[in-house]
């Protein structure tokens, strides 16, 4: 019983070590663990991994770094830095998870990320657990447990510092339970499983709206116009999410969401005005990226974009927009 005692504490002191240098590390250094649920970033960070990550600034970001960011929908997402645009000290990221064939559709404004700097396949798996509600009762039973194996009741022996040593031991071994809540889950579209245990499940594929039609709207003598972008609506259950970026460095100028109220078939229009992109004076050329996706699941999107070019047109007296080929 004594041996098993030993090795017990040993056991528990080396794990609450190693768990404490860790919530020691994440508070004096600000780094943060991640758990990825899904195999995007594989073959190089495969499900199940996790990942330890800082804070950068937007400025010190570089092409080919792989980040953490939230998306507008509350999700985190973990992938490669493909595009960087725009400068001051916020950056739009455009982002790419290596095991996917197209960027992310939604761009990240932001003013720092977490950079990922480390990784170890399969341990993410164990932390998931440890962090689910029966997972934290079986770690905080087995704290229990080893504190009554150090301090429960055993034969006298001679004095010599037992209890100091006992108690060196204990005090890491309650840092495990504080690292587990600590890490973040992270995952990307179309790559994460579950098993289904019940119910009916169907597969689906979104599917790319087409091309916009371009036709040249209001104004007045030429000025003020607008270029209104129409398209038909895919599915009920869609919603097309936009960028306009300046063709001549790639910043991108703005970006929306159209939640069409129409049925399937309907007409879809946006229009492109000189106010909404926010232009001064100048002629310049604008890409319109449109990307159809799933109302519920907007990290659910179609695999191909559209792209419409526009215009503007710098006039004496004002700006206008005017439709032009790609």
């Amino acid at each position: 019983m004594s041996r098993l005692r030993t090795f017990t504490l040993t056991v528990g002191a080396v794990v609450g070590t190693v768990c404490l240098v860790l919530a020691l590390a994440s508070v004096l250094f600000d780094i943060r663990f991640l758990v990825f649920r899904s195999g995007s970033m594989g073959p190089e960070i495969p499900a199940g991994s996790v990942a330890l990550a800082r804070p950068v600034p937007a400025a010190e970001l570089a092409n080919g770094d792989v980040v953490s960011v939230i998306a507008s929908n509350g999700v985190r997402v973990t992938h490669r830095i493909v595009s960087i645009t725009g400068d001051g000290p916020e950056r739009v990221l455009t982002l790419r998870g290596d095991a996917n064939t197209t960027p992310d559709a939604e761009t990240y404004t932001v003013a720092e990320a977490d950079r990922v700097f480390w990784s170890v396949p399969g341990v993410g798996y164990v932390v998931a657990w440890f962090g689910s509600p029966t997972g934290l009762f079986v770690l905080g039973g087995s704290a229990v447990g080893i504190v009554v194996l150090g301090f429960g009741r055993r034969r006298r022996r001679p004095a010599g510092g037992k209890h100091r040593r006992r108690a060196a031991v204990i005090a890491p071994i309650s840092a495990a339970v504080l690292v587990v809540p600590m890490t973040s889950l992270t995952s990307a579209a179309f790559t994460d499983s579950a098993a289904v245990t019940s119910g009916t499940i169907s597969a689906h594929s979104v599917v790319s709206q087409a091309k916009p039609a371009c036709t040249n709207e209001g104004g007045l003598l030429g000025l003020l116009g607008f270029a209104r972008l129409t398209w038909s609506h895919v599915d009920t259950r869609y919603e097309y999410a936009w960028s306009a970026v300046r063709v001549s460095n790639g910043a991108q100028l703005q970006s929306g969401v159209i939640t069409p109220s129409g049925g399937a078939g309907s007409d879809v229009t946006l229009d492109i005005s000189t106010s909404l992109l926010n232009l001064g004076v100048g002629g310049q050329n604008v890409d319109v990226i449109v990307r159809s996706r799933l109302t519920q699941s907007p990290t659910w999107v179609a695999p191909t974009v559209t792209t419409s070019r526009v215009h503007t047109i710098s006039l004496l007296v004002g700006l206008s927009v005017r439709c032009e080929s790609a």
